[in-house]
């Protein structure tokens, strides 16, 4: 299989970082800023609200899009996809979880998780070493190679 290389999953997780970015800015959580300005004791509440809701929403946004397409935004402008390890067929629902899960491992670790592709010869990170996935290049493998 044609593993994608570092540069390409980072040039994957840049897009999608952009479109999760819009999602949050315009999904209201926890009180505005004038709200904060005028009783600071929330600004606490709001940070983690943010941290774990505004995070974790777009991941697992992402998570629902592997399992139904096998990709992200991010990974298709790209022209990857994620495929079973051993089969490399399409991964199942409970692949899609269990690298959803791992993803979340991976940014709680500062992204250290996406080092594992550096030194894996199959080009897996934590998320894919926990769900047995790994991301393709589909434009090699339409080429033959």
């Amino acid at each position: 299989m044609p593993y994608a290389t570092y540069s390409q999953r980072a040039r994957a997780l840049c897009i999608d970082s952009i479109w999760w970015t819009v999602i949050v800015l315009f999904i209201p959580l926890g009180p505005s800023t004038d709200d904060i300005l005028a009783a600071p004791e929330t600004f606490t509440t709001s940070i983690v609200l943010w941290l774990l809701v505004g995070q974790c929403i777009p991941i697992l946004a992402t998570g629902m899009m592997w399992a139904v397409w096998g990709t992200s935004p991010g990974k298709r402008a790209v022209h990857l996809r994620i495929v079973d390890a051993d089969s490399g067929q399409a991964i199942t629902v409970t692949q899609a979880a269990l690298r959803t899960i791992g993803y979340l491992l991976t940014f709680a670790t500062f992204g250290a998780g996406f080092l594992w592709v550096l030194f894996n010869p199959r080009k897996q990170a934590l998320h894919d070493r926990l769900a047995n996935t790994v991301v393709i290049s589909i434009r090699a493998s339409d080429k033959g190679g």
